[in-house]
């Protein structure tokens, strides 16, 4: 199949609904503005966080029943979606450290770009979505367009930016960790505020002043699947710790049932649904995230199955399925680091499951009973 028509030499091309339409037309300009801003996302992939990148992925393939939308085919844009990316906006901005301020109105407060690659990306993305809403200012004063197609540029842009911010801080937080370890000692001689221990709960009242992580030891000796889960996890958010980031992490049952969900203090807010939905995948496909994720590609015998389930099905690394006596007795699931730092703490999950299980025995219905 040749990719040329020939079609468009005239200088004309057909939109959706068959009209034929010069290319200089604003509806085109428009078209081609959100491609280049799709692309631009595209660039971004690379350095985006991974707890961002799924996002990243959904505005994709929005923009694209969007410009459908806009070419003559069916409706994308109504209130309902744009209210979903008004949550979506506040729900990364609540996760930005305190440092960055906001102005008056509510409203983040202007950013040089370049303090990350991936913000500087998503920074080029935002300006070109920002010129498309002023195309489709334009384009609406000459056909129409509906205000939600409006409104949902409008947030769209807002939600990239927030995007953005979100990995400068992220990039800031992992080279402050990485270039300069405080300790609890250090932070007490400074006047700074010592960061809040993660502490099992049965430990808590003894520990509540501590600073430092108290996690249960490998093999406490419970044969409760729920206890085994809770010391699992409480094992990973430690070696993130010492990683230099803050995680959250989930188990769940071979039914696919939660059974642990802990978020360490400063973990992305986001991180907690993505660890849950990991440890889901994991137990459900019987497999990885990791080892899903090139089964998922365009082309690729499982493309399209991310958007099964309701959208649970997670296919970057992170997820892990737990396996005891030849059997999948539950799925782990961690987010809050790049994707190699959670595969990375997945495998490490594997390795502290083994040890737990090898001294406590894991019932092999995976803790449905428990």
């Amino acid at each position: 199949m040749s990719l040329y028509t020939k079609k468009g030499d005239t200088g004309f091309t057909s939109t959706m609904n068959r009209m034929m339409i010069e290319k200089s037309s604003p509806v085109f300009y428009l078209l081609g503005t959100l491609d280049e801003f799709t692309s631009a996302l595209g660039m971004a992939k690379p350095w985006v966080p991974a707890q961002l990148l799924e996002i990243v992925r959904q505005i994709q393939n929005d923009v694209i029943l969007l410009s459908e939308e806009i070419a003559g085919g069916p409706r994308f844009a109504t209130h309902e979606r744009v209210a979903s990316l008004e949550k979506a906006v506040d729900s990364v901005s609540e996760t930005l450290p305190q440092h960055f301020e906001t102005q008056s109105g509510g409203a983040l407060g202007p950013a040089v770009p370049g303090a990350s690659k991936a913000g500087a990306a998503l920074d080029l993305a935002r300006a070109i979505v920002r010129r498309a809403e002023r195309e489709a200012v334009a384009l609406s004063q000459r056909r129409g367009l509906s205000r939600d197609i409006m409104a949902w540029l409008n947030r769209i842009s807002d939600l990239t930016y927030a995007m953005a911010r979100l990995s400068d801080a992220l990039s800031e937080t992992r080279n402050l960790d990485q270039a300069s370890p405080v300790s609890a000692s250090s932070d007490s001689a400074s006047g700074g505020e010592a960061p809040v221990p993660l502490v099992p709960p049965s430990s808590l009242a003894e520990s509540s002043s501590s600073s430092v992580l108290v996690p249960l030891p490998y093999g406490s000796g419970s044969s409760n699947f729920t206890a085994q889960a809770v010391e699992l996890c409480f094992n990973v958010l430690t070696k993130a710790r010492e990683l230099g980031f803050r995680a959250s992490a989930a188990v769940c049952d071979s039914g696919g049932f939660p059974v642990c969900s802990i978020r360490d203090d400063g973990a992305l807010l986001a991180s907690v649904d993505i660890a849950a939905n990991k440890a889901f995948t994991s137990v459900s496909m019987k497999m990885s995230t990791k080892q899903l994720a090139p089964l998922a590609q365009p082309g690729a015998s499982l493309y399209g199955i991310q958007f099964t389930n309701g959208g649970r099905i997670v296919i970057f690394g992170g997820g892990v399925p737990l396996e005891y006596g030849g059997a999948v007795v539950g799925g782990f699931g961690v987010s809050g680091g790049t994707e190699e730092q959670d595969s990375h703490l997945a495998d490490i999950a594997l390795q502290i499951f083994s040890k737990i299980s090898k001294n406590s025995p894991v019932p092999i219905d995976g803790g449905m009973n428990h």
